[in-house]
């Protein structure tokens, strides 16, 4: 089901989802990414209860196990010393920088599922192919690459399975053989299913004149509201970072993790950002009630 959201114009969600990231990645303190984090799942709750995030957490829990380990392993700069093993220092500023990154990281992983549930290509070609057609093509294939890829593998998968073919048994070199096979079929069905796109664009005339479009949106007034809303929010937000909030500094002498005075207000700003999905839809049911 279609929530509030979604059906807003898509220039209003394409602005969210590109401040979103661009937030995720500058302000790395560990309770603006903890925070953000828990915001961008209760999102994932309210659009699909979880079905989209079910399929990457695996991937996203990996990632940021994995930078969070990593870090304290091959990084001893701090001060803070925590333990010492054969000789290695783990400290508490290798240990705080790489949770943040981790919470960061698993941040624009769900961050990007979400976009790909509410941005569908339509809408992205809808913004961008009259100005730029070969840039509205190449942004659309590249987000949609990574789950088109895990589709295509899936079914290679159950083809070669059903030819004896499989992953789950055998030696570690029939494996590995297996797999390069895999990689080998997938990496033909795409190149194939490449070329036909671009024989079928050429034919049609892509990018030579002005695209028309099967869905047309219309800014009505809720839009233009919210997309003043969100750019006012941005506005707030990129002055508080220029400022120096939202930034924990760690080398050489780490700060305080416990935020004071204006960061605490910075912060509410940043999460009434961040929950802008959760608002229209709070605030939809609450007009439906009103009204009914």
């Amino acid at each position: 089901m279609e929530n509030r959201f979604e059906r807003l114009h898509p220039i209003v969600n394409f602005i969210y989802y590109a401040g979103a990231l661009t937030l995720l990645i500058l302000l790395l303190h560990p309770i603006f990414s903890g925070a953000a984090f828990v915001v961008i799942l209760f999102i994932h709750f309210v659009q699909d209860r979880f079905k989209g995030l079910k399929q990457w957490l695996i991937f996203m829990v990996m990632s940021g196990s994995l930078i969070f380990l990593f870090n304290p392993l091959f990084n001893e700069r701090g001060r803070h010393v925590l333990f010492v093993v054969s000789e290695h220092h783990i400290t508490l500023e290798a240990v705080v920088y790489g949770g943040m990154t981790a919470l960061s990281i698993m941040g624009v992983i769900a961050l990007f599922v979400s976009y790909n549930l509410v941005m569908t290509p339509n809408k992205l070609l809808f913004l961008f192919s009259k100005l730029l057609p070969q840039f509205a093509v190449l942004l659309m294939l590249t987000l949609r690459f990574i789950p088109l890829m895990r589709r295509r593998l899936e079914e290679i998968t159950v083809v070669q399975s059903s030819k004896g073919l499989s992953l789950a048994q055998g030696t570690w070199r029939s494996k590995a053989r297996i797999g390069m096979q895999y990689i080998q079929v997938l990496l033909t069905f795409s190149l194939e299913e490449a070329i036909q796109t671009a024989d079928s664009m050429k034919a049609r005339g892509y990018g030579q004149k002005k695209r028309t479009s099967y869905d047309f949106f219309i800014l009505n007034k809720i839009d233009i509201a919210s997309m003043f809303f969100l750019i006012l929010l941005l506005v707030i937000v990129f002055y508080g970072r220029f400022i120096g909030h939202g930034q924990l500094v760690i080398y050489p002498l780490m700060e305080k993790i416990s935020l004071q005075g204006n960061e605490i207000v910075f912060l509410i700003t940043y999460m009434m950002f961040l929950s802008f999905p959760l608002l229209i839809e709070i605030g939809g049911k609450v007009r439906w009630k009103l009204f009914n």
